[in-house]
């Protein structure tokens, strides 16, 4: 029977590498991880579990596919046609196993190693690459595919396999951080977060052997598939209750609610160093980013009169989740947990440009409103000083103006205006702009700048009382402010 089992294991395999369902999802899987992570620098700690997540999809269609294929012996008279072949049912359930499985595990691995190559091109990754997150995302398509054997086998019928699947999908939504789960999705609630420990494998490993020795039951008990069973239900209650009572289990960053936290946005960003005059404090994990930071700081810093440069902020990191300190985040300049490549880092050199220019110049940091809707800072010399200082790393852009509408006490309706810039909440116009982009062309406008440095960045001091200080004319129609102007 050996002969015939492996050319039947051979023939599922090239069908199950045909399948058009399995080579759509694992195309969508690849494209959709290199797409969205192109242009973010990789944060090991997060695009391992979120890679092991996304091999799901894949995971979807293995389980579809080998339903399917085990579903051919239900068919109307096939198993007439079956019969004279020197195979059981027995037989050709387990050489679906075997090609399914296989085929699933080793697409699920190449995916997770091209996209891991795409995500070396033009970074500086950072956080902790943990090898077990990927075995289990790999472990965990396994699963899913010797699920849709088994599940056509006690059930025989097109629609168990898809209801499985959103079962599945819905408990990963509705109970992501249960760690009985096959993968644990990433809770994005602090900086390497307490993950599953390699008792979660082992669990992960246990759920595959039983199920696999589930479908094989299903033609009667016999000693291999009973002990297989026996041996994989073992290890699920073995790395079930290791993982449930493992120190990082009961650790607050795994019982804690998602997206959420009662931390200090900085709290352990305690990896500092003094860099020509600037505090740089990184998450340990991070450290590797902060000469990309004083890439982008430096060059701002330098452009300002010494003078202006003896309170410089410090630039602290922080989380996109959890509590301000009041006090700090007037003092500090707050760069998160991300950071462009591939393109993307013009934006993240540019804002963390902006936050330091604006600093000099004396606006609010970003993550303070003066006012509900920001401020405006049109017509104030001010600001074209800062898109000047901002210019030195990457050109200003303008800023992003969202509309509403409002009802005014007098039961009107009225439209409000809340713009978004590099600056923070922090509005500003064409003629800034321009300004600013001659400032950069003028051979003399450090001289000039630097000279008049604080009528300058004074904010009472308009762009018309400015203009014979830069060396400029007024060519450039300037609107004065349509909110409150900052301060």
């Amino acid at each position: 029977m050996n002969r015939p089992f492996g050319a039947l294991v051979l023939f599922e395999t090239r069908l199950q590498l045909r399948n058009p369902i399995v080579l759509f999802l694992a195309v969508v899987t690849l494209g959709a991880r290199t797409f969205t992570s192109w242009q973010q620098m990789p944060n090991w700690s997060v695009d391992t579990v979120d890679t092991a997540t996304a091999v799901l999809i894949l995971g979807a269609g293995a389980m579809l596919a080998s339903n399917l294929a085990t579903l051919r012996d239900s068919r109307g008279g096939l198993a007439e046609l079956l019969a004279p072949l020197p195979v059981r049912p027995r037989t050709r359930t387990l050489a679906v196993l075997v090609a399914a499985v296989s085929v699933a595990v080793l697409l699920s691995a190449l995916i997770m190693a091209l996209h891991f190559a795409t995500l070396l091109v033009g970074s500086v990754p950072v956080g902790r690459f943990d090898i077990t997150e990927l075995v289990t995302g790999v472990v965990m398509v396994g699963l899913m595919a010797a699920t849709g054997v088994a599940l056509a086998r006690w059930v025989p019928g097109l629609i168990a396999a898809p209801i499985t699947v959103l079962v599945l999908v819905w408990a990963m939504f509705q109970f992501p951080g249960v760690w009985l789960l096959p993968v644990v999705p990433d809770l994005k609630i602090a900086i390497d977060a307490a993950r599953p420990p390699l008792w979660h494998l082992l669990y992960a490993v246990g759920l595959l052997v039983s199920v696999f020795a589930v479908a094989m039951l299903r033609h009667g008990v016999r000693a291999w598939p009973g002990t297989l069973l026996v041996a994989g239900l073992v290890a699920v209650v073995f790395g079930g209750v290791l993982t449930t009572t493992s120190p990082e289990a009961s650790s607050p960053s795994a019982n804690a609610s998602r997206g959420r936290s009662d931390r200090l946005v900085t709290a352990g960003a305690d990896h500092c160093e003094t860099l020509n005059g600037v505090r740089y404090c990184s998450f340990p994990s991070f450290a590797a980013w902060i000469p990309l930071w004083q890439q982008a700081v430096d060059p701002v810093v330098a452009a300002a009169p010494p003078a202006a440069r003896t309170e410089l902020p410090s630039i602290v990191q922080r989380t996109r989740t959890g509590k301000f300190d009041l006090q700090a985040q007037r003092t500090v300049i707050m760069p998160d947990t991300s950071w462009g490549r591939n393109g993307g880092e013009t934006a993240s050199r540019r804002s963390l440009a902006a936050q330091m220019a604006g600093a000099l110049t004396g606006f609010p940091p970003i993550t303070v409103r003066e006012t509900i809707d920001g401020c405006d800072a049109r017509n104030q010399s001010r600001t074209v000083i800062a898109l000047w200082l901002t210019g030195q790393v990457e050109t200003a852009v303008e800023p992003e103006r969202t509309h509403s509408q409002v009802r005014r006490p007098d039961g009107g309706e009225g439209t409000r205006t809340r713009a978004t810039s590099d600056l923070g909440s922090v509005d500003y116009g064409d003629a800034e702009l321009a300004l600013a982009a001659k400032l950069l062309a003028s051979p003399d406008a450090q001289k000039r700048i630097w000279e008049h440095w604080d009528v300058l960045v004074d904010p009472a001091t308009t762009i018309e009382q400015a203009l014979p200080l830069l060396g400029l004319t007024g060519d450039v129609p300037v609107e004065q402010p349509g909110g409150t102007p900052c301060r």
